[in-house]
């Protein structure tokens, strides 16, 4: 069996900002079982606001009266390290306004592997880590009246996320707002010499996600639940043809605490014990002749 970490770190030429990403690989060279992981940060601190106001209406661009087809075109991307914010925007003739907020803050710091063989045992346990949290937050609204518009966004958290799309609306109205959190990310593989016997992908993270909307064409909501081994868990899809009024709270949440097991040699005698020892109050006797076991 073969393990194998790489790390990289880059300095941006263009920002303070330093990205960093690494590589994990578990290879068992027995049967040709794999497992791979790839993650990648920046140290951001990212704020943007913005509002949009108007009529999208043609205009004529030569004396001779050629006329400008009109159109409005919006592309929005935003993430870092599996938490991120996609949106797409491109409406028709009509009245158009929008309003957003993108809040986006992350940083990173040491990774750790850790390999564990106990004697006599077949078993390796290959356990991976990060610290690398994540917070982004965005809100946008969106107003429009017109021969047409076609919205679209897709929001993920540690590959978890959703996914909606607002197609061939004459008329769009909606408030979306979602806050994503990942605060660090834990990695466990359990092998032997001959096969790969379990993968767990254990992030720390939360999609919140709320949606309140009236539309008068195509509304498509989607959502997808990944789980330890990176498979989809749960997954739910919806699909409006007609005008609706649509209210939507998703909330998806992933909490992995890693447990340490730590005996205390004295912990028989630390504390209210069967023969009275407290605190402050020892001496030779009440330690030696502690009656647990």
């Amino acid at each position: 069996m073969r393990v194998m970490v790489l790390a990289l770190f880059l300095a941006a030429f263009i920002s303070p900002a330093s990205a960093v990403f690494w590589n994990a690989e578990v290879d068992n060279v027995t049967d040709g079982s794999y497992w791979g992981i790839h993650r990648q940060s920046d140290n951001i601190s990212f704020n943007m606001s913005g509002m949009v106001e108007g009529e999208i209406a043609p205009i004529q661009v030569t004396p001779s009266g050629r006329v400008l087809v009109p159109s409005h075109l919006r592309y929005a991307d935003v993430g870092t390290n599996d938490v991120f914010l996609k949106e797409r925007t491109a409406a028709l003739e009509g009245l158009y306004s929008s309003e957003e907020e993108i809040h986006l803050e992350s940083t990173v710091s040491c990774i750790y592997m850790d390999v564990n063989k106990p004697n006599n045992s077949k078993i390796w346990t290959i356990e991976f880590g990060e610290n690398w949290p994540v917070n982004l937050n965005a809100t946008r609204s969106v107003d429009y009246v017109g021969q047409g518009i076609n919205d679209r966004e897709c929001i993920g958290n540690s590959l978890s996320g959703v996914s909606t799309e607002f197609l061939y609306n004459r008329e769009l109205n909606r408030d979306r707002d979602v806050k994503l959190r990942l605060n660090q990310m834990n990695a466990t593989v359990v092998a032997t010499n001959d096969t790969i016997i379990e993968t767990s992908f254990m992030p720390n993270s939360t999609l919140d996600y709320q949606l309140l909307s009236h539309s008068t064409g195509i509304a498509d909501l989607k959502y997808w639940r990944i789980g330890t081994d990176r498979l989809v868990a749960g997954y739910g899809e919806e699909r409006y043809d007609g005008t609706y009024n649509i209210n939507r709270k998703i909330l998806i949440r992933s909490d992995y605490p890693k447990e340490e097991n730590e005996t205390d040699w004295l912990s028989c005698c630390i504390g209210e014990t069967p023969n009275g020892v407290t605190p402050g109050i020892w001496d030779s006797s009440s330690v030696f002749n502690c009656p647990c076991p």
